[in-house]
C-alpha cells in the first residue's frame, strides 16, 4: 500500500462515496460543518493521510492539531469535534472511531474475486515453462508463476499474485494478496495473504477490521503444513529471504521477519512485531504484538515473549526473561519445593 494507495491487483475500487453516505454506513454522523457531498475514494493510515482518503483518530493528541492534507476525511471521537471544526478538517464523528472506520471502509474497496473466468486457469495468467498443476488448481487473473513450479491439487492462487520460479506448493493451499520470490516450499493446507485478526469492540457485535495491505516474501521460504501468514492492515507483512517455518506457525498482520529466521512448530508472531535476521524460535513460542526481537536472538521452547529482546540474547520462560535468569528461577523453585531433578538415564 505504497503512498496510501491500495494495490489494484488485489482490491477492487467501489468508490467514490460521499462523506454523508460513509457516516450512515458507519452508524455515525458528519461533524458540524462537514462537507456532506465530499467524495472519498480511498483509505489511509493515520501516519499517511491524503486527500480523498478516509482514516481515523481514536484519541486526540495533546496540543494543537498538526497540519493535515486538505480533502482528507477523518473518523474522530466526539471530544475532537470542536478542534477538527476549528482546523477546517472534514470529519465523521463516532463514539468508537475504529469500528466506525471499519464499517465505512467496506464501502470503498473489496477483495478481488479469485477468478473472473469459468476456466480453472484465467486466460490472463502468465505461466512459466515446465510448470505442473494438480487437479482442481484455480489461478486468478493477472497471476504470474515462474518457470519450473509445481502446485498441488485444489490449491488456489488469487488475483494478481506473483510467485517466482521453482515454487513447490502442496495440496489445498491458498495464496492471495502476495508477491513471493523464488524457490517457495509451501506445504499442504497453508494460507498466505488472508485478512488478519483485527477486531474492534463496540457496544454491540464486534467489528472485523478490513485489511487492505499485502504480503511480501523473499526467496527460499519453507512454510510448513497448516501455517498462516496474514496480509497487512495497511502496508505489508514481510518475510525475508531463506526463512524456515515448521508446521502450524502463524505470522500476523504487518509483522516483519528478517532473513534466515527459523521457527519450530506452533510459533506465533503477533501483529506489527519485528524480528531481525537469523532469529530462532523453539517450539510453542508466542511473541506479543509490536515487540522487537534483535538479530541472532534465540527464544526457548514454550516462551511467552512480552518485551523486546536484544540482539544475540537467549530468552525463555513465561513471561520470557534472559535464559540464565529463567534457569536460576527454576532451580530456586525446585529447592523451595523440595523436588529433586530426575536423572534422564536412571529415571529417578
Amino acid at each position: 500500500m505504497a503512498g496510501g494507495m491500495l494495490d489494484p491487483r488485489f482490491f477492487e475500487k467501489l468508490g467514490p462515496v460521499s462523506l454523508q453516505s460513509l457516516a450512515e454506513h458507519a452508524g455515525a454522523r458528519p461533524a458540524a460543518g462537514a462537507p456532506l457531498s465530499m467524495p472519498v475514494d480511498s483509505v489511509a493510515p493515520l501516519t499517511a493521510p491524503r486527500s480523498g482518503a478516509l482514516t481515523y483518530i481514536e484519541r486526540l493528541p495533546p496540543g494543537p492539531l498538526p497540519p493535515l492534507p486538505e480533502g482528507a476525511v477523518f473518523v474522530i471521537p466526539p471530544e475532537a469535534e470542536q478542534a477538527a471544526s476549528e482546523a477546517g478538517i472534514a470529519a465523521i464523528v463516532a463514539d468508537r472511531p475504529r469500528p466506525a472506520f471499519g464499517l465505512a471502509a467496506r464501502q470503498l474497496f473489496r477483495l478481488r474475486p479469485i477468478t473472473t473466468s469459468s476456466q480453472w486457469i484465467d486466460p490472463s495468467a502468465e505461466i512459466g515453462e515446465d510448470c505442473h498443476f494438480g487437479p482442481g488448481v484455480a489461478i486468478g487473473p493477472g497471476v504470474t508463476i515462474g518457470a519450473g513450479s509445481r502446485i498441488g491439487a485444489s490449491s488456489v492462487i488469487g488475483s494478481g499474485v506473483t510467485i517466482g520460479p521453482r515454487a513447490t506448493i502442496g495440496a489445498n493451499c491458498t495464496i492471495i494478496c502476495a508477491d513471493i520470490g523464488s524457490d517457495l516450499d509451501m506445504h499442504s493446507g497453508s494460507v498466505i495473504g488472508e485478512a488478519g485478526f483485527g477486531i474492534a469492540q463496540t457496544q454491540g457485535a464486534p467489528v472485523e477490521m478490513p485489511h487492505f495491505g499485502a504480503v511480501r516474501i523473499g526467496d527460499g521460504l519453507r512454510l510448513g503444513a497448516v501455517c498462516g501468514i496474514d496480509r497487512g492492515m495497511f502496508g505489508l507483512t514481510i518475510i525475508g529471504n531463506h526463512c524456515k517455518l515448521d508446521n502450524l506457525c502463524h505470522i500476523a498482520h504487518n509483522a516483519v521477519l528478517g532473513d534466515g529466521c527459523v521457527m519450530a512448530a506452533y510459533g506465533a508472531v503477533s501483529g506489527s512485531t519485528i524480528l531481525g535476521n537469523n532469529v530462532v524460535f523453539g517450539g510453542r513460542v508466542a511473541v506479543l504484538d509490536h515487540a522487537k526481537i534483535g538479530d541472532d536472538a534465540v527464544l526457548a521452547s514454550g516462551s511467552n515473549v512480552l518485551a523486546d529482546v536484544p540482539a544475540g540474547e537467549t530468552w525463555g520462560g513465561v513471561p520470557a526473561i534472559p535464559h540464565r535468569e529463567f534457569l536460576k528461577q527454576v532451580a530456586w523453585l525446585r529447592r523451595q519445593s523440595g523436588v529433586k531433578r530426575r536423572s534422564r538415564r536412571s529415571g529417578k
